[in-house]
C-alpha cells in the first residue's frame, strides 16, 4: 500500500482532447477566461473597498462573493493550465487532498453568502423600513464568519473519510482537478460509503439553500406584488434581479454536475464541460451581472 508521501496522481485533462491542437484551444480558453475572472472580481473588490458609498450590507456580500470566485478559479486553472501547456499532470497525493478540500470549501462557502443575502433581500424588499436596524454590521459580520466556517464541516467530514482509503494502484484522475468523487474512485478498497456521504452531504447542502432561496423569493414575490406602482415593480426587481439570477445559475449548474456525473448516458468530456461551466463562466459572468444591474455600481 501507498502512503501519502509516496503515492502520486495523474490529472487526464479531458481524455477526449489530448492532441496538440486540441491542448492549445483549451489553453488560450482557459486562459483568458482566466484573466478575465482575475481582472472582473477584482475590480469589483476594489471599487466596493474603495467606495465609501457601497459600504452596505448587499456590497459586502458582493465583494465576498468576488473574493470565492477568486478562490475557487485560483484553486483550480494554473494546474489545469501547467497540464495543458507542459504537459504537468501529476499531482501529489497531499497537494490533491489539499486541492478537493479547499475546492469543496469555496463552493459551500458561495452557497451560504448566497443564503445570508437572501435574507438581506428579504429585509431590504418586505420591511425596508427596518432595513438599517436589523442589517446592522454585527449581523452582517457575524454572517460573514459563519459562511466561512460553517463551509469547513461538509468538505472536512467527507475529505476526513477519504482519507481512511487505502490507494495502491490506479492513480489516473480523468479531470483537470482533484474532485471528492474521483480521488475515491482511485482507492483499492470499497469506497461506497463515501460515494454515499459524498452525494447525500453534497445534494443535501444543495437542496437546504434551494429551499431557502424559495421560500425567501416567494416572500417577495407575494410583496412585489402587493406594490400597486410600476416605479416599486422595478425598485424591487433592481435590488433583487442580480443576486436571483447569480442564485439559479449557481444551482443549476451545481445540480447538473451532481446529475451528469452519476448518469452514464453523459460522456466523460461531457461532465467536464459541466464543470467547467460552473468553473469558469459562471465565476466570469457574476461580476458582470452585479455590475449591470447594480445602480450604485453604473452610476460610479
Amino acid at each position: 500500500m501507498y502512503n501519502g508521501t509516496e503515492f502520486e496522481f495523474i490529472l487526464l485533462g479531458f481524455p477526449g482532447f489530448q492532441d496538440k491542437e486540441s491542448k492549445s484551444i483549451l489553453t488560450a480558453f482557459f486562459f483568458s477566461a482566466y484573466i478575465l475572472i482575475l481582472l472582473e472580481n477584482f475590480f469589483i473588490i476594489i471599487v466596493i473597498v474603495a467606495d465609501e458609498n457601497l459600504h452596505k450590507p448587499m456590497y459586502v456580500f458582493i465583494c465576498n462573493l468576488a473574493l470565492v470566485d477568486l478562490l475557487i478559479t485560483t484553486i483550480v486553472i494554473p494546474k489545469a493550465l501547467a497540464n495543458f501547456m507542459f504537459n504537468l499532470n501529476t499531482i501529489s497525493f497531499s497537494a490533491c487532498f489539499i486541492q478537493s478540500f479547499a475546492y469543496l470549501h469555496g463552493t459551500s462557502v458561495q452557497l451560504h453568502i448566497l443564503a445570508a443575502m437572501c435574507y438581506d433581500r428579504v429585509i431590504a424588499v418586505c420591511n425596508p423600513l427596518q432595513y438599517v436596524t436589523v442589517m446592522s454590521n454585527k449581523l452582517v459580520i457575524t454572517m460573514l464568519v459563519l459562511s466561512w466556517t460553517v463551509a469547513l464541516v461538509f468538505p472536512l467530514f467527507i475529505m476526513c473519510f477519504a482519507l481512511q482509503l487505502y490507494f495502491c494502484g490506479p492513480n489516473k484522475i480523468p479531470n483537470y482537478y482533484c474532485g471528492h468523487g474521483a480521488i475515491i474512485k482511485m482507492s483499492c478498497t470499497d469506497y461506497t460509503i463515501n460515494s454515499v456521504l459524498g452525494l447525500v452531504f453534497g445534494l443535501g447542502l444543495l437542496i437546504l439553500h434551494a429551499i431557502i432561496f424559495i421560500i425567501s423569493y416567494v416572500k417577495i414575490i407575494v410583496t412585489v406584488l402587493k406594490i400597486k406602482s410600476a416605479d416599486g415593480h422595478m425598485k424591487a426587481f433592481s435590488t433583487c434581479g442580480a443576486h436571483l439570477f447569480v442564485v439559479i445559475t449557481t444551482l443549476l449548474s451545481a445540480a447538473f454536475v451532481y446529475v451528469t456525473s452519476r448518469v452514464p448516458a453523459f460522456s466523460l468530456d461531457a461532465r467536464l464541460m459541466v464543470v467547467t461551466v460552473q468553473n469558469l463562466l459562471c465565476p466570469m459572468i457574476n461580476p458582470i451581472i452585479y455590475s449591470l444591474m447594480t445602480k450604485e455600481i453604473i452610476e460610479m
